[in-house]
């Protein structure tokens, strides 16, 4: 078998892995309130407003406060809410996924930390 059927059987395992179908139905009920996805869509500008400011050595507290006091807000929202922890549940699954090839093959990602196998 190549490396494209494996990824192929792995992307279709995915399809059918819990963490995927719940993200996947949270999105689907996200797409249905324009409001909810429209305060998604602003969180996620704020994040990589402060992420800019942080990679550019500015200063971050009073953006990250303004973040925040806007995850707090979009946390009461009980949709966003499910949705953003299915999303972590899936992004944690693809992380490990990631994780474990790397390793089986050799890359490691992790510059700032020794080599554990030297």
């Amino acid at each position: 078998m190549n490396v494209y059927d494996l990824a192929h059987e792995l992307a279709r395992a995915l399809s059918q892995c819990p963490e995927y179908r719940e993200f996947s139905r949270a999105k689907e009920e996200l797409e249905k309130d324009p409001q909810a996805k429209n305060m998604l869509k602003d969180l996620r500008t704020k994040q990589l407003e402060v992420e800019a400011l942080r990679l550019s050595g500015k200063p971050v507290d009073e953006a990250v406060k303004n973040l925040e006091n806007l995850y707090n807000i979009v946390s009461y929202n009980s949709l966003l809410r499910q949705y953003m922890e299915a999303e972590a549940r899936f992004a944690v699954l693809m992380a490990d996924i990631q994780g474990i090839i790397a390793k089986a093959i050799g890359l490691d990602f992790n510059l700032d930390e020794p080599n554990k196998e030297e």
